[in-house]
């Protein structure tokens, strides 16, 4: 029997300890009396939908998203901001081109929005309005609601889902830096 070198086996430690450890760190949420509304594009209502849990919020909403450019969305967010309720915006920092963007729009508006520069691309795409809260691949722009082949769900009765993505929220927000037009 020959001997294993120490190198070796430090080597085959590392490697285990690899192979052995979760690629990532999930976490379970029970969603015992939830309901999903399932919306997909081109054309499926999104945007409409998105509008509506804007619309309805009274205390808070949350977006984050690579890119934004729904007038749809935006009017909805300006509106609950006139209305007192607290909006806070998160985009990729390629949204700090105007030509392509509504934070402008939003900004003037007087929402609060930062943009995040931390990762090659700030890829999150949801929102949280009140307890109600929504995520799939839909970019919040025309295309993602009326060209794209997308989906977007809202998740009704999750209010510890609505918290998780709250919390992911201000993770975001905390690593991004205000928008500057």
């Amino acid at each position: 029997m020959t001997a294993i070198a120490p190198v070796s086996r430090l080597l085959i430690a590392t490697l285990l300890a690899i192979v052995l450890t979760p690629a990532c760190q999930a976490r379970t949420i029970s969603l015992d009396n939830a309901s999903v509304d399932t919306y997909f594009s081109p054309n499926g209502g999104a945007a409409e939908a998105a509008t509506r849990m804007i619309d309805s919020a009274r205390h808070r909403v949350l977006l984050a998203s690579y890119t934004f450019n729904s007038t749809l969305i935006a009017s909805a967010l300006k509106r609950a901001h006139q209305r007192g309720v607290e909006v806070h915006v998160v985009l990729d920092a390629s949204n700090l081109d105007p030509a392509y963007s509504g934070a402008t729009f939003l900004a003037n508006a007087g929402v609060d929005v930062r943009t995040d520069s931390r990762y090659p691309i700030m890829h999150q795409k949801f929102i949280v309005a009140d307890d109600l809260v929504a995520l799939g691949s839909m970019n919040f722009t025309l295309a993602g609601d009326r060209k794209n082949a997308e989906n977007f769900n809202v998740f009704r009765g999750a209010s510890v889902l609505a918290d998780e993505y709250a919390s992911r929220f201000d993770g975001l927000y905390a690593e991004s830096q205000p928008y500057t037009r």
